[in-house]
C-alpha cells in the first residue's frame, strides 16, 4: 500500500500530507532527483537568445547585469 500511496502522490492524485513520515521521505527524494534532472536540461540563455528576449542575472559581486542577445538581423 505504501509504494501505491506514494505513486498517487507523485502522480498529483493523492495528498502528500496524508503519507508516513517514511513515505514523505521518499516522495521528497524523488521530487529532488526529478528537479535536478529539469535543471540540467535548462538552457535558459539559449532560449531567450534565441527568441531575442533581454534577461537579468547577478555578476560576481552581486550587481544586477542585463544581458541581450545579440541581432541576427543584418
Amino acid at each position: 500500500m505504501t509504494n501505491e500511496a506514494v505513486r498517487l502522490v507523485l502522480a498529483g492524485q493523492a495528498s502528500y500530507d496524508t503519507l508516513s513520515e517514511e513515505s514523505q521521505a521518499v516522495v521528497r527524494a524523488t521530487w529532488e532527483e526529478r528537479i535536478a534532472e529539469q535543471l540540467d536540461r535548462l538552457n535558459l540563455t539559449a532560449e531567450l537568445t534565441a527568441v531575442g528576449d533581454p534577461w537579468v542575472e547577478g555578476d560576481a559581486a552581486g550587481e544586477m547585469v542585463v544581458r541581450r542577445p545579440r541581432s541576427t538581423r543584418p
